[in-house]
């Protein structure tokens, strides 16, 4: 009898430990950032950064056909690429996310198929560190537009926020994932300017 208890005790925790995990809205991202810094440097490619609050994570794929597929799977919702080609052009491909009213929890899972263009980021031309914007819940997916994206910032929508310190969170993020890479200098200097 104590033996099945104990099994069933275990199986509980198991179940539970794994609920835990996928509900979880923080982790790390399948992408191994120092190893793509490695080709992809500030003299050849651009990061871009974004915040999109209540999305745990996001995929994104290359969708130009005359630059390499990639696909990005991005956890946030301080979202950091990896180095990417300037010119290509990323789609949102898959959302999970969540948000609380009261005491309900909405949970959300979205797949896109790559004709739908829900999210669509145009990548600069000219490498470097670019700021997408800062996005609510409520925001469209459309405001990743290629007008949206400057190296001195995206889109602002909290309009009560200063965008230099959204900017500014959104890199310090960055900084944490591009240490110890050629990128970490760029990113440093950038906050620096923000701070000005």
């Amino acid at each position: 009898m104590k033996t099945r208890n104990l099994s069933i005790i275990a199986v509980c925790v198991a179940l539970l430990m794994t609920l835990t995990s996928c509900l979880s809205t923080s982790g790390s991202s399948s992408i191994n950032y120092k190893k793509r810094a490695e080709t992809g440097t500030p003299e050849n490619s651009v990061i871009l950064v974004f915040f999109y609050s209540n999305n745990s994570q996001m995929t994104f794929s290359q969708c130009d056909s005359e630059y390499p597929p990639d696909n990005q799977e991005l956890i946030g919702p301080y979202f950091v690429s990896a180095p990417v080609a300037p010119g290509s052009r990323y789609r949102l491909q898959y959302v999970n996310g969540s948000f609380q009213s009261g005491q309900t929890v909405w949970y959300w899972t979205n797949t896109y198929s790559m004709q739908v263009n829900g999210f669509d980021i145009k990548v600069p031309d000219e490498p470097g560190i670019y700021y997408v914007g800062y996005f609510s819940g409520q925001d469209s997916y459309r405001q990743g537009s290629p007008s949206a994206i400057t190296k001195t910032g995206g889109l602002l929508i909290q309009r009560d926020a200063d965008p230099k310190e959204q900017e500014k969170e959104c890199l310090e993020e960055a900084l944490n994932v591009y240490r110890g890479t050629a990128w970490f200098d760029v990113i440093k200097q950038r906050i620096g300017e923000l701070k000005k």
